[in-house]
């Protein structure tokens, strides 16, 4: 088993917009979730982690699931929502940790 880590931003402060993003996930998988803050650097805009333990193959079958242009060959994970189509239409950032 390893620990992954996601860094979620998400393009609002309302809690239902959050808390629909973070359902997503649990669908994917179960995730485990950091308080929810205000992301400083973006206007109108929180953040958190999002951490799961899972096996390797497990793993490389959610990557693409979470952006649709990422793959496990990728060497890095981290891409805008207006760029790429994510999970869930409220990530304005994703990024593996």
């Amino acid at each position: 088993m390893h620990t992954y880590t996601l860094y979620v931003v998400v393009d609002s402060l309302e809690s239902q917009r959050i808390e629909d993003v973070q359902s997503a996930l649990s669908k994917l998988g179960d995730f485990h979730f950091s308080p929810v803050r205000n992301q400083d650097s973006l206007i109108d805009c929180s953040e958190f982690y999002a951490t799961i333990q899972c096996a390797e193959p497990t793993w490389n079958t959610l990557i693409p699931q979470f952006n649709a242009y990422w793959s496990v060959h990728d060497e890095t994970w981290m891409d805008y929502g207006y760029n790429t189509p994510m999970f869930h239409p409220d990530v304005y950032y994703l990024e593996i940790k």
